[in-house]
């Protein structure tokens, strides 16, 4: 029998975090894969591991979180434009816009 076990990626946890900003570890893990460590009994090794190669990699990185908050740190997605990247050219009408929001 074929395993059907989906495979998830840190390309998942770009993507939440492209489309909703700064997040904390475990709401990353919610709404990328569904899995909330306060209330499953799994281990959280496997998405703590996968945080850590995002950021290996530079394409996450961690800002402190607010003393009030229960998270110490708040994860965002690198922009490719950054130091990541220097050799490509990134076009699309989103930069753009946001360009040429910049300039007036």
């Amino acid at each position: 029998m074929k395993n059907l076990k989906k495979q998830n990626s840190v390309k998942q946890m770009v993507d939440v975090l492209k489309e909703y900003g700064p997040l904390s570890e475990n709401d990353i893990n919610k709404a990328a894969f569904g899995y909330d460590r306060n209330t499953s009994f799994g281990s959280n090794k496997k998405y703590a591991d996968m945080l850590r190669r995002g950021m290996k990699k530079g394409i996450i990185k961690r800002i402190e979180a607010d003393t009030n908050s229960r998270s110490q740190f708040l994860y965002y997605a690198v922009r490719p434009d950054s130091e990541i990247w220097p050799n490509r050219v990134f076009c699309s009408a989103e930069l753009d816009n946001e360009w040429a929001n910049e300039s007036i």
